[in-house]
């Protein structure tokens, strides 16, 4: 889920050219003379001189032993001052080499050379002639080397970076530069699409150089050349053009390869903002005293207070798109399609797609927002009070903020008002206990991410009429199915029922129960019957009535003007349980929302404006596929059991019980026995520790920065991490690493490093080779006990996206799960105890595996009877979270709790 931006509005909108440099005029190559010269000087110097100072003097005046006194108190003689001279000479050429040396090194690299000590105009001149040398083509060696295709780039139409079926599009501000252009120029800036280095200042003797700059960006030095033939032509903001060994200055633009990291591309200006007027809120109040006191004036005052806002973000919000509570809404309604069935493995380009949306889900936002949203209902409920009118919300990373029209300056418990009562603040900590309850604006869809990096939402319901999404026809049509989306996965618009036209079908597949693919003409008819004389007003029904339904209807393009005037006439007043958004134009729109093919979204009516969330329909159609493979039942590897992968390392319990250093990713994750290392760096190691034990194998350097840094990262931040992380888990008995690096480049931990999925493999794997049935029982008990949860519990936001991507928590889950049922079956009746241990073990990795649970329950049966399954029971309903129960399990309850069994299987689903 990303933004991507649309076609350009202009004649030039299909052509690819029109962010096409213009072409300087070559430069004119060294005159023949002039390289002549350069040849016949080094050689002069290199060779000439040495050989006549040998022909004139004899071979160098190199002493074999120390002066004594005498001859250091004799007086020189001519031969003397002569000897001293020639040495002199020598010196001086021996210096010169060593400055040639030096800058020619440093051409080839693209730089300056340090500066040589003593050296001075020796090493001018040096760097003089290998210049002319290196221009000519002398020495160029690979940097001339590179085919005359690479002087022309193809520029791209779009700002936009595609990996498998998920757009990722970076929409930056621009750098500011030396010499910058007015914002006119800008607009049409050669730069505009690309990727671009600024040259850095010299620092403490250091000067930037293309080597370096490929180093650190590309992860390759000799990729230099590539930087080079793409900027060779272009005119830099001083009127200076980029050369192999010459000096590249500060502030010059460097256009760089598109797998550059770590770079920013350059996008047009944002357009100036436009100035929000006080948002027209004619809404009736709520009909308690309290509100009744606001009016409409307080109502214009609470829109007011809208803050206008930028469309740059902070890169922990920015993310895959700034869509942080889309994205966690999404994995939060596939984690809960999991809990029920736990599926088969998705494709690559899916999994791929649910590990950028776990690097950009916010999932802390959603639940500081739902609980905020519940508590302030389960607030009005014991008060007796009606929610305040909102009409939209900010979340950051420490607080919800409610805007209200009317202002209410008395707020509830739990919030504070500011502003005089426009807005309401909660920072309630939201880890506690959600009350179960429903949220009293279902309809809120969030827009985006302002400047200051708060997610942005507004409550449809509070518009009391059409929402018409205006601008960019492609852009809009994208903000859209993005509000569709969330209405169908966020947790607090569990009360939504939303009906698409002409947007993506596969929205409707994902929730099942909460969206439907509709004709539009026919779904007002229905609406039209349904809404006919209902004047309530919609906060106070829903405080009367529990599970009142809302209902969000979602237009990808513009009805005909018979059905647009229906349209306008099934909403308009007050606040309604039915919200509508169409894109395009509608003459009866409440609230406009204007986008641009840049993906700025303005409200003006309300004060706001944002970067939008969007979602394409190949966005869509990956997210479907992960609820599709969710859906679809495991089955066994070959028929009877799950196939167990062969760890690199063949550590047993044994080994990680003795282990100075454990990595546990089977339950909560640790990294037991490393040293100390500051708070704030700690989860980037651990996350890398991990990564290297579940890679034995070992990781090359490049791989393991795209699994921790899916954003990019430069090569030395990534090389000072990678140290930071060996300091941290430190040594072996031996003295060595524990963080290694092997002959070929690649990281690995050493074997001593024990992790205890390694450990459990290797025991299911050996229970399976055993002669007897007691040894099998011996080794699957002893793999269970490693067991202490859900795989990977705890990890931190963002982090550890690359663990969906190798599918790794569901192919510990259904091992582990094998290897509990295969326990359970084997001690059967003869140790029914062992058998519930068993299941228990297969239940901390996957809480809702209804076989186990089956297991569990003859066995508390054959232990204690009904009681035994009453308790049973109990503990399933509390840990299956409103998972159905499966007809083998009603079936099995049905039989040992032929009587009283209704009310708990009915509590179960």
């Amino acid at each position: 889920m990303t933004r991507t931006t649309s076609r350009a509005k202009d004649d030039r909108a299909g052509d690819p050219t029109r962010f096409a440099e213009a072409r300087m005029p070559p430069r004119q190559s060294r005159r023949p003379l002039e390289v002549l010269g350069a040849v016949a000087a080094l050689g002069l110097l290199l060779v000439g001189l040495p050989v006549a100072l040998v022909l004139l003097s004899g071979p160098p005046p190199i002493p074999t032993s120390l002066p004594s006194l005498t001859d250091a108190a004799r007086q020189l003689s001519m031969d003397d001052l002569l000897t001293v001279l020639v040495a002199v000479v020598w010196l001086a050429w021996v210096w010169f080499v060593v400055c040639v040396v030096v800058e020619a090194v440093a051409a080839r690299r693209g730089g300056l050379a340090r500066t040589v000590p003593l050296a001075g105009p020796l090493q001018h001149l040096a760097r003089v002639l290998i210049g002319v040398l290196l221009m000519s083509g002398i020495v160029a060696g690979p940097a001339q080397a590179a085919t005359s295709a690479a002087d022309h780039v193809s520029p791209s139409t779009r700002v936009v970076m595609v990996d498998s079926s998920l757009q990722q599009t970076s929409v930056v501000a621009g750098v500011d530069q030396a010499g910058a252009a007015s914002q006119a120029d800008r607009e049409h800036s050669p730069l505009v699409g690309k990727k671009v280095y600024t040259v850095k200042a010299p620092k403490a003797g250091y000067h930037d150089n293309l080597w370096d700059i490929a180093e650190r960006h590309l992860g390759d030095g000799r990729r230099y050349q590539e930087i080079y033939h793409l900027n060779k032509d272009r005119e830099q903001p001083d009127g200076g053009q980029v050369e192999l060994a010459r000096l590249i200055h500060p502030g010059w633009e460097l256009v760089m390869p598109e797998d550059a990291v770590g770079v920013e591309r350059v996008a047009a200006p944002a357009p100036a903002p436009v100035e929000a007027p006080p948002m027209p809120m004619d809404t009736p109040a709520p009909v308690d005293d309290a509100a009744e006191t606001g009016g409409a004036e307080g109502g214009a005052d609470g829109a007011g207070g809208a803050v206008e806002t930028a469309s740059v973000f902070s890169d922990s919000v920015r993310s895959y798109g700034g869509i942080g509570l889309l994205a966690a809404g999404v994995l939060g309604a596939l984690a809960l399609q999991r809990r029920r069935q736990r599926g088969t493995r998705a494709s690559d380009d899916a999994r791929a797609v649910e590990a950028h949306l776990r690097v950009s889900a916010t999932t802390d936002r959603v639940r500081r927002l739902d609980h905020a949203l519940r508590t302030l209902t389960a607030t009005c409920r014991t008060e007796g009070a009606v929610p305040p009118p909102a009409y939209a919300a900010f979340v950051d990373d420490e607080s919800v903020e409610l805007m209200l029209a009317p202002a209410q300056p008395k707020p509830f418990t739990g919030w504070e008002a500011v502003d005089d009562g426009a807005r309401w603040r909660s920072t309630a900590d939201p880890r506690g206990s959600v009350p179960a309850e429903s949220a009293p604006y279902p309809g809120l869809v969030g827009l985006g991410v302002d400047g200051e990096g708060r997610d942005v939402l507004i409550d449809l319901e509070a518009a009391g009429g059409v929402v018409s999404l205006v601008g960019d026809v492609v852009t809009a049509e994208q903000v859209a199915a993005a509000m569709a989306l969330q209405a169908a996965t966020a947790p607090w618009a569990d009360a939504v029922r939303v009906s698409i036209s002409d947007l993506p079908d596969e929205i409707a597949t994902l929730v099942e129960g909460r969206v439907r693919v509709t004709d539009l003409a026919q779904e007002i008819g229905e609406v039209e019957q349904f809404y006919a004389g209902r004047t309530d007003d919609v906060l106070t029904g829903r405080m009367r009535r529990r599970g009142l339904f809302s209902h969000l209807v979602v237009a990808g393009r513009v009805p005909d003007a018979s059905i647009a005037e229906r349209l306008g006439a099934l909403v308009g007043g007050g606040r309604r349980t039915l919200s509508i958004v169409v894109v395009g134009e509608h003459r009866d729109s409440r609230w406009q929302l204007h986008v641009d093919e840049n993906g700025t979204l303005s409200a003006p009516q309300l004060g706001l404006t944002v970067d939008a969330n969007r979602v394409t329909a190949a966005q869509v159609s990956a997210v479907a596929e992960l609820f599709e493979a969710s859906r679809t039942a495991d089955r066994p590897d070959d028929g009877l059991r799950i196939r167990v992968s062969a760890p690199e390392v063949t550590h047993d319990d044994a080994a990680w019980a003795t282990a100075q250093r454990r990595i546990g990713v089977l339950g909560r994750l640790a990294v037991q026995g490393a040293g100390q290392i500051a708070a704030d760096r700690r989860p980037l190691a651990e996350e890398m520790v991990v990564h290297l034990a579940l890679h034995r194998e070992g990781v090359h350097p490049t791989v393991l920065a795209a699994a921790l840094w899916p954003r990019g990262v430069t090569a030395d931040v990534r090389d000072s991490a990678v140290e930071r992380a060996r300091g941290w888990l430190g040594s072996d008995v031996d003295g060595s690493h524990l963080l290694q690096e092997t002959a070929d480049g690649r990281l690995r931990l050493a074997d001593s490093v024990v992790c205890d999925w390694d450990c459990a493999r290797t025991l299911f794997l050996r229970s399976r080779t055993v002669s007897s049935e007691r040894e099998e029982v011996e080794m699957l008990r002893r793999g269970l006990q490693l067991v202490r949860g859900e795989a990977f519990s705890g990890t931190p936001q963002g982090r550890f996206a690359w663990v969906s991507e190798d599918d790794l928590p569901r192919e510990i889950a259904r091992v582990v799960v094998d290897a509990a049922d295969r326990l359970a079956t084997l001690l059967g009746e003869d140790d029914p105890s062992g058998a519930s241990d068993a299941a228990a073990a297969g239940l901390r990795a996957w809480p809702t595996e209804q076989r186990l649970w089956r297991a569990m329950v003859r066995s508390r049966h054959a232990m204690s009877g009904v009681a035994g399954v009453m308790q049973t029971v109990e503990a399933m309903i509390a840990r299956m979270d409103g998972v159905p129960l499966e007809a083998e399990t009603e079936a099995l309850l049905d039989e040992l709790m032929p009587t009283g069994s209704g009310g708990t299987l009915a509590g179960a689903n």
